[in-house]
């Protein structure tokens, strides 16, 4: 028995454009509901900041066309349809980005390279002025499992060209080459400011490392990526790892406590593997920070979920021919008959 033709076509036109609008739309609205508060109690003296870990953007290199370009669009958009709500609603001071911009940036031909700066562009995109930092990773430069390609430091540095110190209100940001096993140098900088640390590669776990930046700079605190996971690291003498992974997650910290602190921010992508996906957030006020993360939805449930529409849209749309081509071959009933029953006498 098949289901009525009307009823079963409004379905199937009315839920795709239900889907697609919570798919791409609605669900990025919600997710501020789902966010922990973090808020500044004094606007003059609150500085807000957003860290960006490992975007990885897709080249052109890994998947072929045309499967590339329908791949990019999707996971363009979905960067920037997360960062565009993250923006809105905590409208930061300062944007950190801490590495790891491209995936294919240490491979790269130069076209390749600047075609994905300016998706970069278009993905981060602001409607106000903001200070921003820009840090390289292993996929911009190489380092990981690959040589460094001393071609794409020189490129990175002509493309995001800025001071390996930046200066805001009473911080300042030290962007520590991590990769290279840079030791930077201390700025002229009031006694007063709030020193951070950003890097790509954790940089207190690497212990030598760490205290050559410790000595040379005295960082109150350290951010960093590249381990696309949610946590911290609080040290002393010992070493305590804490994970952020729950949707109400917030670290407070006090600069003068004693400890050394080691944020690591998730990866803002889908496509790391994880389902751990956002955005590392912090206030600063008078050496007292509030940091969480602005967490983003999964990508590939939806994706899922648009596989299966297709798939039974397929079997319907089999079901109606299959219907319509019983109906063309049916044998007359009734009074329809009787004329030939006649004739045949």
């Amino acid at each position: 028995m098949f289901p009525r033709r009307s009823s079963t076509l409004k379905f199937f036109l009315i839920s795709p454009v239900i889907v697609v609008l919570y798919c791409e739309w609605l669900v990025y609205l919600t997710q501020p509901f789902l966010w922990n508060e973090l808020k500044c109690n004094h606007d003059n003296s609150c500085t807000k900041i957003l860290f960006i870990a490992d975007p990885q953007i897709q080249g052109e290199q890994a998947v072929p066309q045309p499967l590339s370009i329908l791949f990019n669009w999707d996971s363009d958009r979905y960067l920037k349809s997360t960062f565009s709500v993250v923006v809105d609603h905590f409208k930061p001071d300062v944007l950190v980005y801490l590495g790891d911009l491209m995936d294919e940036g240490s491979m790269a031909t130069k076209l390749e390279y600047h075609s994905y700066v300016k998706r970069l562009a278009y993905i981060f995109d602001l409607d106000y002025p903001i200070v921003q930092v820009w840090l390289p990773g292993d996929n911009d430069i190489g380092g990981e499992n690959e040589p460094i390609k001393f071609d794409k430091i020189t490129e990175f540095g002509k493309v995001f060209k800025q001071p390996s110190v930046i200066m805001y209100r009473n911080i300042t940001f030290y962007k520590i080459n991590s990769i290279l096993y840079k030791v930077p140098q201390a700025s002229d900088e009031p006694d007063m400011n709030v020193r951070i640390a950003v890097a790509h590669y954790p940089v207190l776990a690497r212990a030598f490392y760490g205290r050559q930046v410790e000595n040379a700079i005295h960082p109150d605190i350290y951010f960093c990526a590249h381990e696309h996971v949610s946590k911290y690291t609080k040290q002393n003498k010992n070493v305590e790892t804490h994970f952020l992974t729950s949707w109400d997650s917030r670290l407070d910290v006090s600069l003068d406590d004693g400890f050394k602190y080691e944020i690591y921010v998730p990866t803002c992508s889908y496509r790391m593997g994880t389902s751990k996906i956002g955005y590392g957030a912090a206030v600063i006020e008078n050496r007292q920070i509030k940091y969480t993360v602005f967490w983003s939805p999964q990508r590939f449930p939806y994706l899922i979920t648009y596989v299966v529409f297709l798939i039974l849209f397929f079997i319907v749309s089999c079901c109606f021919g299959t219907r319509k081509l019983i109906s063309r071959t049916t044998i007359p009933k009734g009074d329809v008959l009787l004329p030939l029953l006649n004739n045949a006498q």
